[in-house]
């Protein structure tokens, strides 16, 4: 439900190990917002230009032209998702990308050159490499798709057809406008899914079965320190303010007087003046100049506006703008000062100048890394849209919970609610058992009280409570357990992760693929 779920980012699941080592999510792009505008041609000549070639093959395994452009529009739909989920789906167009073009027109971000469909091409033959590789070396090995992972293919392909019914789509226009191809069937994407969950189910089984002793871990660590390394911290810009068609020795004026400022704030700072405070100061010596401004332009809208600032303005709510917790090295100026060998003391400060600004910095707490332990859940949402009032939503969460306290209350039951509850009008999502679980952090406002509750000193296996997130719904939390700590998880993960990539890099030694570049050539 909410996009700043506490497991949404952290969870450690197949899903993971799959997206870092073979880059492309195993999922069918259901949202009508990703559907590719494509010129289709008749579907039987396209049927026939696809299933007659053969894009790439190893051993045991082949993709024909159909799969390949699957995996293409895939790509691209996953870029895309990715894209429009981050910057939102105005900026796509920023990056190159236009649904109202085929794919071969929509130049890639920053080129003339290069389209989307090369770049998407490019990204499915290193996918599909990969994926033939790791599903050669698991028929070797006698590893096959497990019953869950046939029930999670056939899941898939429900969900296509369930969206195609719901958006009056005959089965193979909503493949056409996916995938770019009427000639693309459901047994091509079956197919391809059966390939692409093998090589991630399989990927997953090599890494379960990796095993580090605390030396190993020790020594990873030491020899990375820097990327699980975080530190607290202040900081605030100061810019030069110039009118857009200003002249040099106006810009070179204000440049000057914005450098000025903040070495003044800096002064008091190493004064031993509170670092909130003088920032504080300043920005109400702004605000406080602007109401001035503005009343002399008697703008009404311009004078509500400056009051308005300056009454929002509070200590508070200038250490929530300054304030970076939980910051990792990103190798900037500042991050090497941070993160020196010898890091930054706390409450240690530094004035870092740029062309036209400067940026005050104190350390809050100075480098170190997460010791507390990382925690197993599981979740079960509730939509508001589903509900005509929260009350009635908190209601629905009551009888779900006394359904639930009526049975053995082991987190297989607490699963199972989801289906139970679930109608044609009510949905409930449930995330099954999420292990490593992490704070989600005061970013995130609305969880706080979640990750207090989760975190919690006194919390044990079995505590479940559920929690109303904003507008968006509610959220019922069943505790687990109690893991790593989030250091030594994420240290475990990237050891993981090193360690199925030289796997993976020996199978593609052992098990080559050919591929047809002639026939890839063709896909549009």
């Amino acid at each position: 439900m909410a996009k700043t779920k506490v497991n949404s980012k952290n969870a450690k699941t197949k899903t993971d190990v799959w997206y870092k080592v073979l880059t492309i999510f195993i999922i069918v792009c259901l949202a009508a917002g990703l559907l590719v505008a494509v010129l289709q041609p008749t579907g039987l000549v396209d049927y026939i230009s696809l299933h007659t070639r053969t894009a790439m093959k190893s051993e045991n395994y082949s993709v024909s032209n159909a799969k390949f452009q699957y995996m293409t529009y895939l790509t691209y739909n996953n870029y895309y998702q990715s894209i429009a989920g981050s910057y939102g789906a105005q900026y796509a167009s920023y990056f190159g990308l236009d649904r109202s073009l085929p794919l071969g027109q929509q130049k890639y971000y920053g080129s003339e050159t290069v389209s989307w469909l090369d770049v998407c091409v490019n990204e499915a033959e290193k996918t599909l490499t990969d994926i033939l590789a790791l599903c050669e070396s698991a028929k070797a090995e006698g590893y096959t798709l497990s019953d869950e992972d046939r029930q999670s293919i056939d899941n898939n392909i429900q969900s296509l057809k369930d969206f195609a019914k719901e958006s009056n789509y005959s089965l193979s226009s909503a493949i056409a406008a996916m995938y770019g191809s009427k000639g693309i069937t459901r047994g091509d994407i079956k197919g391809m899914l059966e390939l692409q969950t093998l090589a991630s189910s399989y990927a997953q089984h090599l890494s379960d079965g990796f095993t580090y002793t605390d030396e190993d871990y020790n020594k990873y660590y030491d020899e990375n320190k820097i990327k699980y390394l975080k530190a607290d911290y202040y900081s605030f810009t100061v810019k030069a303010d110039y009118e857009t068609n200003a002249k040099d020795d106006e810009k070179t004026e204000a440049i000057s007087a914005a450098k000025a400022s903040a070495a003044e704030l800096m002064r008091k700072i190493e004064a031993g003046e509170d670092f909130v405070k003088v920032i504080f100061d300043y920005k109400k010596q702004l605000a406080e100049d602007e109401k001035t401004a503005a009343e002399l332009s008697k703008d009404e809208e311009r004078i509500k506006k400056a009051v308005q600032a300056l009454q929002d303005l509070t200590e508070d709510s200038v250490k929530k703008e300054i304030l970076t917790e939980a910051h990792t090295n990103a190798d900037s100026e500042a991050d090497k000062w941070i993160f020196a060998d010898t890091p930054a003391a706390e409450n240690a400060s530094k004035l870092i100048e740029e062309d036209e600004s400067s940026t005050l910095y104190q350390i809050v707490k100075s480098a170190y890394r997460d010791e507390y332990n990382t925690v197993s859940i599981r979740e079960l949402d509730l939509t508001l849209d589903n509900f005509s009032s929260p009350e009635a939503m908190k209601e629905y969460a009551d009888q779900m919970i006394a359904e639930f306290e009526k049975g053995d209350k082991t987190g297989e039951s607490f699963d199972k609610l989801a289906e139970q509850f679930r109608t044609d009008k009510i949905t409930v999502n449930s995330t099954g058992l999420i292990k490593e679980t992490v704070k989600s952090g005061s970013a995130h406002e609305e969880l706080i009280p979640v990750d207090e509750w989760l975190f919690s000193a006194d919390r044990k296996a079995g505590d479940y409570k559920y929690f109303v997130l904003d507008d968006e719904g509610l959220s019922i939390y069943y505790f687990e357990g109690t893991g790593k700590p989030v250091w030594l998880a994420n240290v475990d993960k990237d050891m993981r992760s090193d360690d199925l990539q030289k796997k993976l890099d020996s199978f593609k030694e052992t098990y080559p693929v050919t591929i047809n570049e002639k026939a890839i050539a063709k896909i549009s």
